[in-house]
């Protein structure tokens, strides 16, 4: 039934044309909900995608009072995504995530070259033993030889 009314409704649509009709329809259910609809941000959508599945969860979980839940506050909700933009919160925790992820990827990359076979890099050479600086005083060495030769 509600096919046939969306139908039939199309059907008037497209055939008033460019008449009086056709003009004020064409306003009212095509311009006016594209308006509305392109002023919508990105960080809206994805509020307004984790708002339903929000709903979804709280449906399973709590079955009926998930309904009663979810119709007393949406009001609320809808409010609050429409005045107030959530990109920025979306980006922190987006920036957050990857370097959570970068930090443990260097770890695992860490581990798997570790413990897998291949080539393994190679051994530091030890460093030389620095030679014994000679001695500060001219009581002992070739010094003091010379001055008691003398």
């Amino acid at each position: 039934m509600l096919t046939i009314g969306l139908l039939l409704g199309w059907a008037a649509l497209l055939l008033a044309g460019t008449t009086r009709t056709g003009r004020s329809m064409r306003g009212a259910l095509i311009e006016r909900p594209a308006a509305w609809l392109n002023r919508f941000t990105r960080g809206q959508a994805i509020f307004a995608g984790f708002l339903m599945l929000f709903a979804g969860l709280i449906f399973w979980i709590a079955g009926e009072a998930g309904l009663r839940f979810v119709s007393l506050y949406a009001p609320e909700l809808i409010g609050l995504l429409a005045s107030v933009e959530f990109t920025a919160a979306i980006d922190a925790v987006a920036v957050a995530i990857a370097t959570a992820a970068s930090v443990r990827l260097r770890g695992v990359m860490a581990w798997v070259k570790m413990h897998l076979p291949g080539r393994r890099p190679r051994a530091r050479r030890a460093q030389r033993t620095p030679r014994p600086s000679p001695p500060a005083n001219d009581s002992d060495g070739p010094v003091f030889l010379l001055a008691r030769a003398a």
